[in-house]
Formats: structure tokens, C-alpha cells, sequence
């Protein structure tokens, strides 16, 4: 369990100090379960899934099954126009978008406030990119 948990804190690229915040536990506790001294309890396993709700369970526990649990990736360019089944959304994934919408909303509203520049070209400086998870990546212009 503890290669399996090193390998998650790589992808997710976390330390393990960083992880033992997350998870609201000593940092000296994560240290022993990576090193193999402790196995985690119930406790841990609990506040995992509810910090990492993605991650699948059984892999982190037994190694069987993929790291993540399937989540469905939709092309930006799909080749022929398909009506995606309603897909259900965990609590985590609605306060995200209720968020991501409340975020562009009152940016909408700041920028119609602000009278637009004319004199230059528009362009992108910043895009950010959230993950299902509660990670994102961001990417700036240079």
C-alpha cells in the first residue's frame, strides 16, 4: 500500500508534507506509512476518499483496478455530434461548478462595468484548466 500511495502522491504532485495537510493528520504519520513502520486505519481511509473522492479505493488498498476511478473525457472537437447521457455528479463536482459559474458571472459583470480598451488587440493571458479531483493546472502568458 505504501508504493501505491507514493505513486498517487507523484501524480497528484504532492508532497508528503503537503499531503498530510490535506489530510489534516501528522506529518510524522504519513512519514511512517510510506516507510511501511504503520498500515493505515479506517480513520485515513475515510478522509481520503473524502478529500480524493477520484481516486479508486480498491487500487490504493489491493493494486487492483486503475489509480482513478473512470471518468468520462469529452473530445473539444468531436468528429460527429453525439447527446451525452445526463451523467451524475458527486456534491464535490456540483460545488465546483456552482463555483467556476459564480467565478465567470461576477467576472462577466466587472468587465461590462469596465469600459472596453479599443486601441489593442485582445489576447489570452491566463488559462486555467479544473480537474474533477479539486486540482488545476494554470498556464500564463509569457
Amino acid at each position: 500500500m505504501n508504493e501505491r500511495l507514493t505513486i498517487f502522491l507523484r501524480a497528484e504532485q504532492l508532497s508528503p508534507a503537503q499531503f498530510a495537510d490535506v489530510m489534516g493528520i501528522q506529518r510524522s504519520g504519513v512519514s511512517h506509512i510510506l516507510s511501511g513502520r504503520n498500515k493505515p486505519g479506517f480513520d485515513f481511509f475515510s478522509t481520503f476518499l473524502q478529500k480524493f473522492p477520484a481516486v479508486n479505493i480498491e487500487w490504493l488498498i489491493s493494486g487492483r483496478g486503475k489509480m482513478f476511478k473512470d471518468m468520462e473525457t469529452q473530445s473539444l472537437f468531436p468528429e460527429q455530434a453525439v447527446s451525452p447521457e445526463p451523467q451524475k455528479t458527486t456534491p464535490y463536482e456540483e460545488t465546483l461548478k456552482e463555483t467556476a459559474i459564480d467565478f465567470v458571472t461576477e467576472r462577466a459583470q466587472i468587465q461590462s462595468a469596465t469600459p472596453a480598451k479599443t486601441t489593442e488587440p485582445r489576447c489570452i493571458e491566463k488559462v486555467m484548466i479544473l480537474y474533477s479531483d479539486g486540482t488545476f493546472s494554470d498556464f500564463v502568458r509569457s
